[in-house]
């Protein structure tokens, strides 16, 4: 099935296919994701790159500094690239939407393909997942390499 503009909900952040892994011969994917005010990925790391490009809102990202988690603002403009095994996270604490895109490799889009609901037309983002979907992300997450820290 062809993912391009398809969409789905991980942990409330609604996720659209721009290049889906196989629009590029398996080696990375472009997604485009819209976090609503509230929503937010905790700190974790994973073996894979991955960068987001900020085009609406002012998301906070969480950034290993010097051995010291800290999050920082970002805006529109504004790539924020993740080395592989990078600590990081994500949070939109406005009260506005923010729009990014998000560049990763092969094993992340593997991630959001396992890990990602499918939205229906018409459907949004559950902006608080419970608690049964927050820990079958997590174990999808692991399967796949990741490994969370703690609440954002």
């Amino acid at each position: 099935m062809q993912k391009t503009n398809q969409r789905i909900d991980i942990l409330g952040a609604e996720l659209k296919w721009l290049l889906p892994l196989e629009a590029t011969g398996n080696k990375y994917c472009l997604l485009e994701a819209r976090i609503a005010p509230g929503v937010g990925v905790p700190p974790h790391q994973h073996p894979d790159q991955e960068s987001f490009y900020v085009l609406e809102g002012d998301p906070e990202f969480a950034l290993e500094i010097n051995g010291r988690l800290k999050w920082q603002s970002a805006v529109p403009g504004q790539l924020v690239n993740v080395p592989p095994n990078a600590i990081h996270g994500f949070r939109n604490t406005s009260y506005d939407e923010v729009r990014v895109l998000i560049t990763g490799t092969e094993g992340l889009g593997r991630f959001f393909e396992e890990a990602g609901l499918v939205l229906a037309e018409g459907e949004s983002a559950c902006a608080e997942p419970s608690p049964d979907t927050i820990q079958q992300v997590i174990s999808i997450a692991e399967k796949h390499g990741q490994r969370f820290l703690g609440p954002a």
